[in-house]
């Protein structure tokens, strides 16, 4: 009589071999179903970035040496899945900047070490006019021992109070840093989503061209895969949190 008829009879005890199969079945089973999960899991990038921050004056009345003490010459990115925060080494007189991006809320913040006032901002509002957007493969940059291709973003500012009527951006990935699109999908200020589906990773270089103003070149200098604490998210009670219309 098969094996599963047996079992079904009401004073069946299984011998020895038939609960040792039984075992092996199911630490089979939990095995197939430990390789499945980690064929399906995505590992994404969770670690600190630190860049170096380069300007290039394209007016003659802004100094590149105001650039830098005035927005910082280098910062350093913590990244999360669903957050991310990055802390310019900016000199002036509010001292340095922080601009945290909470995915997870569908906000941005941005402060200065001197004011007691942060700036809450939606991700989802975008009004600017997307120029161009596209992967170029053929333009590629060796960063940290490593070529890396580029997204091309260009857009135009429709925000009459806003300097930089053009934004001409190359940003620069390596698709080992992987990022969650499904977390950026909201994140349209600036068509950042745009960027993410096209890339799917940390931009590990950014040049920005502002028409008659600067240019700015952002570049990975370190990148270390570890765990980021939540406690770098947060705020001093004291400052007040202001969301922009």
């Amino acid at each position: 009589m098969p094996y599963a008829f047996k079992t079904m009879l009401p004073n069946y005890t299984p011998t020895p071999y038939h609960q040792f199969m039984k075992k092996t079945l199911t630490i089979t089973q939990l095995f197939i179903c430990f390789i499945t999960f980690n064929l399906t899991a995505q590992d994404y990038f969770e670690g600190q970035i630190d860049y170096t921050v380069a300007y290039e004056s394209l007016n003659e009345n802004i100094p590149e040496k105001y650039l830098a003490t005035l927005m910082g010459d280098a910062f350093t990115a913590y990244i999360k899945e669903d957050k991310y925060v990055m802390i310019y080494n900016s000199k002036g007189e509010q001292g340095w900047s922080k601009t945290v991006v909470r995915l997870d809320e569908g906000y941005s913040y941005f402060e200065y070490e001197n004011s007691d006032t942060i700036i809450k901002s939606r991700l989802d509002q975008n009004t600017d006019k997307l120029i161009e957007i596209k992967h170029d493969t053929d333009h590629k940059k060796s960063i940290l021992g490593e070529d890396c291709e580029s997204i091309v973003l260009k857009y135009e500012s429709t925000d009459p109070n806003y300097p930089f009527k053009i934004t001409d951006g190359r940003h620069y990935f390596n698709p080992k840093y992987k990022l969650n699109p499904e977390q950026y999908k909201h994140y349209t200020s600036g068509f950042w989503n745009k960027y993410i589906d096209l890339s799917g990773s940390v931009s590990i270089r950014n040049e920005h061209v502002y028409k008659g103003f600067f240019k700015s070149v952002s570049e990975a200098v370190k990148i270390d895969k570890k765990d980021i604490s939540d406690n770098i998210f947060t705020f001093d009670d004291y400052k007040t949190i202001i969301l922009q219309d």
